[in-house]
């Protein structure tokens, strides 16, 4: 074949959306640069600026997808979860909060971005899309990233392909020579002295800033661009599904031996926490014996929940030994609601003896979750069709972003003062109070103004707050609890 007659390839038209792409790159570039700068993490971590972050992604996303945009049940909830996530960062000022759900965040926003544009091949209540969402990501960030480049070329004609040339040049050049600085500064302290007055002189830091936030937006342009492209049918290969009926001889055997486990440990747990107040006192105390192995009892139910799970299918309960495997697995779920039921009410004598605590709260939180998917899993074992991971992720995420709106450090200090001034505390942490920043301020002020002894301390950490909340800051990590420091 004459190579003169192949076709030339041609580019894919310039609309206002292709050149819209990079200055919404640079955008959120700059946006999440100034949102996670090392100076927002601080005594309350990062505020206002996260929210702006993530509703400026999703205004991207809209804006690059247009009509296109599937707003499925699943994609509006991960996007609405992702946005009252973020909110709760820019109204309350407890950071490791804030922290956490900054990875929520990340995982909740990535499955709804290519949720909406339909290029998952999975709908997000499937456990499969989120190995499909991170496969997604790291194509779309990495499949574009010359898109810019082509688009200088495209536009501007051959001076503007040699300008984009020559920026790319410098964008890799750059890194590299950051690279072989800072590796001869750490090798010759003169040198990194006078790298360092170099810095701190001149526009150094400036000229980082501005290298950080250009490398970011190509990486960001080309998920941009990626989400442009029409959803490609051809790459959903089948799923293979695992076949389960091989595992049903040794899903039996885990699940009677477990059983046997169990309902021995579930009658002591009956006789010693559910029974005679004698019991715990002779294991060292109820807020003792609360304290020992309760996370361990979590972790169990966690263990049980899953293998409940890899056994719970229409095929395994239709084969030989299956129906058996179906009533293991019950009596299985059976023993685990008590294990469960224990864990809690370790969690209750723990509270009652030394109060609430956010780690504590976010525990029972747990609890409950567990609860329901026990549930569910039992339902599950009834009805093997039922969508379980759907059903319980759906019930997870909306319960955790209600508690995140519900302002649990504010939850928590009130919980605390309430039973201290009502007599069901001995004493009451206020320290661990001021700890939980301005959320507790009204809590603190109760406590000053109804108890005489702890009042002076709780007046002291008001006062400490106070100036912390009034201290002059970016408005990045602005949050609205500060207006309660007046």
């Amino acid at each position: 074949m004459n190579e003169s007659a192949a076709p030339i390839p041609r580019d894919d038209p310039v609309t206002w959306r292709v050149l819209a792409a990079p200055l919404c790159a640079l955008g959120l570039a700059w946006l999440f640069w100034a949102g996670f700068a090392p100076a927002n993490w601080g005594i309350y971590g990062p505020g206002l600026g996260i929210f702006v972050l993530v509703a400026a992604h999703f205004a991207a996303v809209l804006l690059m997808l247009g009509s296109r945009a599937c707003w499925s049940p699943g994609a509006v909830l991960l996007t609405g979860a992702s946005l009252v996530l973020a909110l709760c960062a820019a109204l309350y000022s407890l950071p490791s909060l804030a922290l956490f759900n900054c990875f929520v965040i990340l995982a909740t926003a990535a499955i709804a971005t290519f949720a909406l544009s339909g290029q998952c091949r999975y709908r997000p209540g499937q456990l499969m899309a989120v190995f499909d969402t991170i496969h997604l990501t790291l194509l779309a960030l990495c499949s574009e990233i010359n898109a810019p480049f082509r688009l200088l070329r495209q536009v501007g004609k051959a001076r503007w392909g040699r300008i984009g040339r020559g920026v790319l040049a410098v964008v890799i050049a750059l890194p590299v020579v950051g690279l072989v600085i800072w590796l001869l500064s750490s090798a010759d302290p003169v040198f990194e002295s006078l790298v360092d007055i170099h810095l701190e002189w001149n526009t150094g830091p400036l000229a980082m800033k501005i290298l950080r936030i250009a490398i970011l937006a190509l990486f960001i342009s080309s998920g941009l661009y990626f989400l442009q492209k029409p959803a490609d049918a051809s790459v959903a290969a089948p799923v293979r599904e695992l076949d389960r009926t091989r595992l049903v001889p040794s899903l039996l055997t885990g699940a009677v031996l477990l059983d046997i486990v169990y309902i021995l440990f579930c009658a002591i747990q009956i006789q010693f926490l559910f029974g005679g107040r004698e019991a715990a006192v002779m294991a060292g105390g109820w807020a003792a014996y609360a304290r020992s192995g309760f996370f361990q009892l979590a972790a169990v139910a966690a263990i049980n929940l899953t293998l409940c799970l890899a056994g719970t299918d229409r095929r395994c309960f239709e084969v030989r030994g299956g129906q058996v495997l179906r009533a293991a697995l019950a009596l299985l779920l059976a023993c685990t609601a008590v294990i469960l039921l224990s864990a809690a009410r370790r969690m209750q004598l723990y509270i009652l003896a030394y109060g609430l605590s956010v780690l504590r709260l976010t525990t029972l939180f747990v609890m409950a979750v567990t609860l329901i998917g026990l549930l569910a899993a039992g339902y599950k074992l009834a009805r093997p069709g039922f969508p379980f991971f759907k059903t319980v992720g759906t019930i997870a995420l909306i319960s955790w972003c209600l508690l995140c709106l519900a302002n649990p450090a504010g939850l928590t200090a009130r919980y605390n003062v309430n039973a201290y001034l009502a007599g069901q505390l001995e004493t009451v942490d206020v320290e661990y109070l001021e700890s939980l920043g301005t959320d507790s301020l009204p809590a603190l002020t109760q406590l000053a103004g109804e108890s005489a002894e702890d009042g002076p301390r709780a007046s002291a950490a008001i006062a400490r707050l106070t100036a912390q909340a009034r201290e002059e800051r970016m408005w990045t990590q602005w949050k609205a609890s500060f207006l309660q420091a007046r």
